[in-house]
């Protein structure tokens, strides 16, 4: 019994950590209550999306987390580029039609049907758990997800975890599209080296168009990694204001005066406790604030 109780113990720790470790890489200001950054401003555009080292075909590593990334044709070598102004595909496919997004990065096309060549974005992550993106096409999309490890690696050497085929494999048809779970993509080379992007550690994830008749537009980006971000505490050292965050509760060592702000700083709930649910608010990105500390948590 004893052996069981402390295995279920060990079981509750694990779970603990991994629902606490996890948290927007985007400043909460800049994204919306679900954790979305969207480019729908010229302020997230200069303090997010960058160009990539365009001489060398690599991510530049005092860059942006967002890089851009030419379309490798031939001899104009299209760019992508971000607008914050530019109206994509409405959920029928036409550019401006009812549901268009406006604020996109755009992708130019490929050379050829699949071809890994088109436009793209880098992203220079940190660390990753979770990517997703809003995107809207004008019709049927391919793609390729690709992967790095070693920030020196010229995109045409990342390793291909995903590739979305025309016909039934295809990344999406027209109309606006929630693109998630790409943290799951995986693709095991014949060195045994596995790829994916959930990283504990720095990685590079190249995201490009293979359609060579269409644009892909994207609007939005979401993700989480499991480090916290410079100046987010995930636990404060000691005493009453210790922050503890499992299912939607705030928990504290002792009582204290507890505030939660939303995105926008805005103080939406306040309470002298040692426990504090907030599984009654918006899902969304909150910080907790406990004396001189502060976290970020998401409520689910």
């Amino acid at each position: 019994m004893k052996k069981i109780f402390t295995l279920m113990l060990l079981a509750m720790a694990c779970t603990l950590n991994i629902q606490a470790q996890e948290y927007n890489l985007f400043d909460a200001a800049d994204v919306d209550a679900d954790g979305w950054l969207w480019f729908d401003t010229d302020e997230k555009i200069e303090k997010y999306v960058g160009l990539c080292n365009e001489e060398d075909y690599k991510i530049d590593p005092d860059g942006k987390l967002i890089q851009l990334v030419y379309a490798d044709i031939m001899p104009d070598y299209p760019s992508a580029y971000a607008d914050s102004w530019f109206v994509g595909a409405g959920t029928d496919g036409e550019i401006g039609s009812d549901g268009a997004k406006t604020g996109t990065i755009v992708l130019p096309v490929s050379s050829g049907s699949m071809e890994e060549n088109g436009g793209g974005i880098a992203l220079k992550l940190p660390s990753c758990k979770t990517i997703s993106f809003c995107i809207s096409a004008e019709g049927q999309m391919t793609a390729a997800v690709k992967a790095s490890k070693d920030i020196n690696t010229t995109f045409t050497n990342y390793t291909t975890i995903k590739s979305y085929l025309t016909g039934f494999m295809k990344l999406c048809g027209a109309g606006v599209h929630t693109w998630s779970g790409i943290e799951t993509f995986h693709n095991k080379m014949e060195d045994e080296t596995d790829y994916t992007l959930q990283s504990d550690a720095p990685i590079y994830a190249f995201i490009v168009n293979t359609t060579t008749w269409r644009q892909l537009y994207i609007h939005g980006v979401k993700i989480t990694t499991p480090t916290a971000p410079a100046g987010i505490e995930e636990e404060s050292v000691a005493g009453k204001d210790k922050i503890f965050f499992f299912n939607n509760t705030i928990s504290l060592n002792e009582e204290a005066q507890i505030e939660v702000y939303n995105v926008a700083g805005v103080l939406v709930e306040s309470a002298f406790a040692s426990r504090l649910s907030l599984e009654d608010m918006s899902k969304g990105i909150y910080l907790v604030k406990v004396g001189n500390n502060t976290r970020k948590v998401a409520v689910k």
